[in-house]
């Protein structure tokens, strides 16, 4: 396993020795891990049980420490200290959020919207709610369509950070007519029947509403002539396959879900249990991609912005490993964290939740009510 060196950050090593009565003659020397003293950490109750919340606490902290040792992050190793793990519940994720802006806590769980509503912190990993899918593909639709582009997970690769959409056709004669055009004008998409999922979903609906915010010139779902809301993706794809929908989002990995029980008569079930579709083509050709959405995210891991030590990529990369290291052993203890698996990203990683939440009217951190 990896291990991670550099310099003791100055200011965290005076605040670590003078707490232990010690002098400080020098700054620490290259070739030692990275230390901390203390990590405060809180997270967010995420509608857990009582019982479970308090589980997770007593159990989480020694996981941790000894998770971020074998990272290369000692903690409680500054000045000969004794220092600890500890973590809070939130009472409420806004609370979270400020208490980590406020720098009362060193690292944060948190739902993505309450942190950029915050501001003042810096965020480290998000959410990775699926595998990577293989073959790779970017934004271009053509990357995406035909029997020959058919998805699987990639099971060796890192985990995909963020949820984003696949703005769809269906096989119907109009859904057929938009797959044809390079960039339907928004008199053609209002013209198509549409369906979609939720408010709260992502890749069945606040993915679309900013590509739609974004490309035509703020039209946004609410503003489409004909919209179905359906309960599950697979009553999606069951409207599109009976032809009562023209266009609709979907998850990037959807039509993995769907592709074996596609093509069966509805008589038969697929392994997974569902039910055919009766459709003679395979999903792939049938349900065709127009357009490539940006990934939203829901859950982040954050730091105080002042902190240096637990912002200059080092305890990002720990607790990358720290991480996986606990979905490995315990993956019960994810659950309380807000996701199973997390990854890299950049602030600028939330550009497109910031855009989608500006656009709904919502004040972020930093900006002026």
């Amino acid at each position: 396993m990896r291990r991670f060196f550099s310099l003791l950050v100055l200011g965290a090593l005076l605040t670590g020795l003078a707490g232990c009565g010690q002098e400080v003659t020098e700054p620490s020397v290259p070739d030692e891990p990275l230390a901390l003293e203390t990590l405060a950490v809180e997270i967010s109750k995420n509608g857990l049980s009582t019982e479970q919340l308090l589980e997770d606490k007593r159990q989480l902290p020694n996981q941790l420490r000894d998770a971020f040792s074998q990272a290369g992050v000692e903690i409680g190793q500054v000045g000969g200290c004794i220092g600890q793990v500890t973590l809070t519940i939130g009472p409420s994720p806004a609370a979270t959020a400020q208490a980590l802006e406020e720098g009362s806590v060193d690292l944060a769980f948190l739902p993505a919207e309450d942190f950029l509503r915050s501001g003042g912190a810096a965020v480290l990993l998000g959410d990775a709610p699926q595998p990577r899918l293989t073959p790779a593909a970017g934004d271009d639709p053509a990357d995406w369509n035909g029997a020959e582009n058919a998805r699987s997970y990639d099971e060796d690769a890192p985990w995909q950070g963020g949820t984003f959409s696949l703005i769809c056709t269906a096989p119907t004669e109009y859904g057929r007519q938009l797959a044809e055009r390079d960039t339907p004008t928004w008199e053609e998409l209002d013209h198509a029947r549409w369906g979609v999922l939720g408010e709260d979903s992502l890749g069945g609906y606040q993915c679309l509403e900013l590509w739609l915010e974004d490309t035509y010139e703020g039209n946004q779902i609410g503003d489409l002539t004909d919209v179905t809301a359906y309960e599950s993706y697979e009553a999606l794809f069951r409207a599109a396959a009976a032809g009562e929908i023209d266009a609709f989002p979907i998850r990037a990995d959807a039509r993995m879900d769907v592709a074996e029980a596609w093509t069966l008569s509805p008589l038969r079930t697929a392994e997974s249990g569902m039910q055919g579709f009766d459709r003679e083509e395979s999903v792939w050709d049938e349900v065709q991609v127009i357009a490539v959405t940006e990934p939203l995210y829901t859950t982040l891991a954050a730091v105080p912005s002042e902190r240096p030590d637990l912002t200059d990529g080092r305890f990002a990369a720990g607790l990358e490993q720290v991480l996986s290291q606990l979905n490995r052993d315990t993956p019960e203890r994810m659950e309380v964290l807000g996701c199973s698996h997390f990854a890299p990203l950049t602030d600028e990683s939330l550009d497109p939740l910031r855009r989608l939440m500006t656009a709904r009217g919502e004040v972020l951190g930093g900006e002026m009510s």
